[in-house]
């Protein structure tokens, strides 16, 4: 899967249910920064569908979203986006780590600590009725 534009706060909120860990990119189109180092995230974004492709278990560990603090500058008031890019990482929707800045070395090692940390299973509805 490769990053997801998100688009509205529904959407990201169902993202967060559905995936133990997520890494976000709050950029903006008129950020040079966010610029180059995009196309970073968007290929890590791509390993991770690799790791998917060959272990299916793996399938809601991680997901990669991208986020335009223009078109949702509610979600980046709400997580505090005062710079750009700045990169949240969450584990069962909440916050563990940050990065601010294009930093492609950084990126990659918060994402490789991302993965590593541990998480409980997400909840899918499906499972939420199995449970009941």
């Amino acid at each position: 899967m490769e990053a997801i534009e998100v688009k509205s706060i529904e959407q990201f909120n169902q993202l967060k249910k559905d995936y133990a860990r997520v890494a976000i990119d709050f950029k903006a189109v008129w950020c040079g920064p966010c610029k180059l180092i995009s196309p970073i995230f968007k290929k890590l974004a791509q390993e991770q569908a690799e790791i998917v492709k060959a272990d299916s278990t793996k399938a809601k560990d991680l997901v990669f979203v991208i986020v335009d603090v223009d078109e949702l500058s509610e979600l980046a008031q709400t997580y505090e986006i005062t710079a750009m890019p700045t990169f949240k990482f969450l584990v069962n929707g909440n916050p563990v780590d940050e990065l601010i800045g294009a930093s492609k070395d950084l990126l990659k090692t918060k994402v490789e600590a991302l993965k590593a940390m541990p998480a409980a299973e997400p909840k899918t509805e499906a499972k939420a009725a199995e449970a009941a």
